[in-house]
């Protein structure tokens, strides 16, 4: 079961108000925890990971079904931490792709000598250097610490944090077998910190944040420590999360060749929505219309 299609993440998004409510659903006999988000008296369910088993045909069928019982009037995903990746298969069931992305997956199940071998070579000088400079690395040890380094981090990038303290801080209370936090560590303090959700099969790279001027290749030796310690836990898979390989933007091209330096293969994904009642999906946007 991929992480973000369960329990204790969309609970966190009801939980600071990013979405209506958490809902579960049974679909193939299983629990999919979905977020419902209302407007304008029409509801709607978005989806916040894919199938691990594979995005089979039935599976979804089922889903859209459900939401047709519940009275929703489409079912989306656009999460960047959802990897649906049969294009043609959502396209045959309905369903309209609205962008594409991806992701960068590091196979974990090679040796350590493999991984560090396929690491680009300025990714490997720079973790030496972090490590020439007494740089260690380990659990997160301040929360705020760590939202300080994520607005500074932004900042440098010429925008706010998007994450609001409190989901940040509810995030961060989960750390344990299931969410690792972990930090890179100068004598001065916080240099770079990592959140990475994980699921019996991925871990995820969800949030991250590096000080900037700070010390070079301190961001390099959290993610091949945080690598090896998913290594540790037999995960099989380092997700390194949403980038872009087709953007104009400067920043975004950056942390396309920060993740790609890292031995991974890109894996394009998509979103997506399908409308599930075209009435109710008309009348939302009318309204929305007429009140905007």
């Amino acid at each position: 079961m991929n992480y973000f299609l369960d329990e204790s993440w969309v609970t966190l998004l009801a939980q600071s108000g990013s979405i209506h409510r958490a809902m579960e659903l049974r679909v193939a006999g299983l629990p999919v925890w979905v977020g419902e988000y209302r407007n304008v008296r029409q509801k709607k369910w978005q989806l916040y990971g894919a199938w691990e088993e594979g995005e089979t045909q039935a599976w979804l069928q089922e889903l859209f079904a459900l939401g047709r019982h519940h009275g929703v009037f489409q079912i989306e995903c656009a999460f960047n931490m959802a990897r649906w990746t049969d294009k043609t298969l959502l396209q045959q069931l309905g369903a309209r792709i609205t962008d594409e992305f991806g992701t960068s997956i590091v196979d974990l199940s090679q040796d350590e000598g493999q991984l560090w071998a396929n690491l680009h070579g300025k990714h490997r000088n720079k973790i030496n250097r972090a490590r020439r400079d007494a740089i260690q690395v380990r659990i997160l040890e301040d929360v705020h610490e760590f939202i300080g380094l994520m607005d500074n981090s932004y900042a440098k990038g010429g925008v706010s944090n998007p994450f609001p303290p409190d989901y940040l801080r509810s995030l961060l209370s989960l750390t344990g077998p299931r969410l690792l936090a972990m930090g890179a560590y100068s004598a001065l303090g916080l240099e770079a910190g990592a959140v990475v959700p994980l699921d019996a099969r991925r871990g995820y790279f969800l949030h991250g944040a590096t000080l900037p001027n700070g010390i070079s290749g301190a961001a390099q030796l959290l993610h091949w420590e945080m690598m090896l310690e998913l290594k540790r836990r037999q995960v099989a898979v380092y997700d390194l999360g949403g980038v872009r390989r087709s953007t104009e933007d400067a920043r975004l091209r950056g942390i396309f060749q920060f993740k790609e330096r890292f031995g991974g293969r890109f894996q394009p994904c998509w979103y997506w929505y399908r409308v599930i009642h075209p009435g109710r999906k008309l009348f939302h946007d009318l309204m929305v219309r007429l009140r905007g």
